[in-house]
C-alpha cells in the first residue's frame, strides 16, 4: 500500500520530470539525488510504502518496514525530481509507485517530458562512461541524435524495474519519455562516473549547468576504500 503525503501544493503550466531510483551500481539513485541537491530543490511531497511482507530487526526488536520516496521541485527550471534509497521488490508495488507518482506529477500541470536514468552494464570500458538512450516514442529518437546520444544496443531486450517501467507507464499516458543509461563495468559498488555522464547528457537536453565535481570526489573515495579492503593485514594469526 502506498501513501502520498503532500508537503506543499504546486501548480504549473508545464513541468519536466526526472525520476530514477538505485539500480546496478546505484546509478539511477545517484543521478536523481545529486540533481535534487545541486539544484537546491524543495521537498514538496513523499510517497510512503507502508505494507511490506517483512519487518526490520535490530538489537532484539522488530518494527514495521517503511520505504520513502522523496519528491522535489525546482522552480527556476520547473523540474520535478523523484528519488529514493531503494526500489520496490514486488511488481504490484512497483506499478503502484510508478502510477501514483505520475498521477501526482500530472496533477501539478502538463508533463512536457520525463527522464529516467540507470546503469548500462558493459564488460569492457575504456575512458569515461558513455551514455546511451532509449525513448518511449519513435519521434523522440531525433532528440537523442541532436544531443549526440547513441541508442542502447540491440543486445538489450528488456529494461527492468522502476527505471524502465516508469517510461512505459508514461507512454500509456501520452507523456514523452527518455531513458539515459550510463555504462558501468561493475554493478556491486556505486558508480558515480556513470551518473556524472548522465547528468552531462541531461544538461544538454534541458539546458542546465551542473557542476559534477563532487561525483569525481565520490569516485576517488570509493577507489580508496576498495584499495584498503585489498591491502593485506600487517598482523599474523593470533589471539587477541
Amino acid at each position: 500500500m502506498m501513501k502520498l503525503n503532500v508537503v506543499k501544493e504546486l501548480r504549473a503550466d508545464e513541468i519536466s520530470v526526472v525520476a530514477s531510483l538505485p539500480d546496478m551500481g546505484r546509478v539511477g539513485g545517484l543521478v536523481s539525488s545529486f540533481l535534487s541537491k545541486f539544484l537546491k530543490a524543495e521537498l514538496v511531497a513523499e510517497i510512503i510504502s507502508i505494507e511490506k511482507p517483512w519487518v526490520s530487526y535490530s538489537n532484539g526488536v522488530v518494527k514495521s518496514a517503511v520505504d520513502t520516496y522523496n519528491i522535489f521541485y525546482e522552480k527556476a527550471h520547473q523540474m520535478l525530481i523523484l528519488t529514493g534509497e531503494s526500489q520496490p521488490q514486488d511488481p504490484g508495488e512497483l506499478y503502484e509507485l510508478c502510477n501514483g507518482f505520475l498521477d501526482y506529477a500530472q496533477s501539478i500541470g502538463k508533463v512536457r517530458r520525463i527522464y529516467g536514468a540507470g546503469g548500462y552494464l558493459r564488460e569492457q570500458l575504456a575512458g569515461a562512461p558513455r551514455v546511451c538512450g532509449v525513448v518511449n516514442k519513435p519521434e523522440l529518437k531525433e532528440v537523442l541524435v541532436t544531443a549526440g546520444i547513441e541508442p542502447v544496443g540491440n543486445e538489450i531486450a528488456t529494461i527492468t524495474w522502476f527505471n524502465g517501467i516508469i517510461l512505459g507507464q508514461a507512454a500509456r499516458r501520452g507523456i514523452d519519455g527518455i531513458g539515459l543509461f550510463g555504462e558501468i563495468s561493475e554493478s556491486s559498488v556505486p558508480q558515480p562516473l556513470a551518473a556524472k555522464s548522465i547528468l552531462a547528457a541531461l544538461s544538454r537536453l534541458e539546458n542546465l549547468e551542473i557542476d559534477t565535481k563532487p561525483l569525481d570526489q565520490q569516485y576517488e573515495s570509493i577507489l580508496e576504500e576498495i584499495q584498503k579492503q585489498k591491502e593485506p593485514s600487517s598482523f599474523g594469526p593470533g589471539i587477541g
